[in-house]
């Protein structure tokens, strides 16, 4: 209960419950929308979907800021791709929130914009701030994989390595083995999966239905509450 009384605490997570509801909503008329004959239900569904996103953006305004901020902290790690992949994917994500805070002031009719081509901006810089974490989750990985090979902490792992097993269902079970003791790199790996397929939707680089990009929102804001429920699953830095 403390849990999830501190993760309610947090602006955080009722960000992440807000998307949420919002992808859930998406997932629920994009499942119903050939299946019933209830327009009024669909629009419902329809209008609190674009309530909600409209929401997270003005709940967000200002974020950018704090993000662009966070980015100089990582300029001085040690590490070159941490450093270059985490300090690229804060920019991007920071410009990304710019132009959503332009994008929400169009939709209050403060600020006459061309929609469509904000949107299409604010995608392309989320999709940049989503391929930079992914290739920090790789090159994670490949860490992980690195160590085991030689001289990993995990001396029964570290030899099962050493000797890989011959059946392809004890290689999953090693596998798995391996990932649970780093399951922060696992559910950034999925939340980012499932993330980018959003905007390569959008700017049509992708051809998944609604009720597709509904489950990986839906999916992707599970995977990103974990980490503000439980900080083993934070990935650092």
């Amino acid at each position: 209960m403390d849990k999830i009384i501190k993760f309610n605490n947090q602006s955080a997570g009722r960000d992440k419950l807000f998307r949420l509801l919002q992808y859930s909503s998406r997932f629920i008329w994009a499942s119903l929308e050939n299946k019933t004959s209830k327009e009024d239900l669909l629009k419902q569904l329809k209008d609190l979907e674009y309530t909600l996103s409209t929401g997270r953006k003005l709940y967000r305004f200002g974020r950018g800021v704090d993000t662009l901020y966070a980015a100089l902290s990582s300029l001085h790690l040690r590490d070159p791709a941490l450093r270059y992949t985490i300090t690229f994917s804060k920019i991007n994500m920071a410009l990304y929130l710019l132009t959503d805070h332009i994008i929400w002031l169009g939709r209050a009719g403060l600020l006459n914009i061309d929609k469509t081509k904000w949107a299409r901006l604010s995608y392309k810089l989320w999709l940049f701030s989503l391929v930079m974490n992914l290739s920090r989750d790789f090159y994670e990985i490949k860490q992980i994989l690195k160590k085991l090979s030689y001289g990993g902490s995990n001396q029964v792992l570290q030899a099962k390595m050493s000797h890989p097993p011959n059946t392809i269902i004890s290689k999953l079970n090693l596998y798995y083995k391996i990932l649970a003791l780093h399951k922060d790199v696992v559910i950034d790996t999925v939340k980012n999966g499932c993330d980018i397929c959003l905007p390569l939707s959008q700017l049509g680089y992708l051809s998944i239905s609604p009720r597709t990009v509904g489950l990986f929102g839906v999916i992707s804001s599970v995977a990103g509450m974990f980490p503000l429920l439980d900080s083993s699953y934070k990935l650092a830095p």
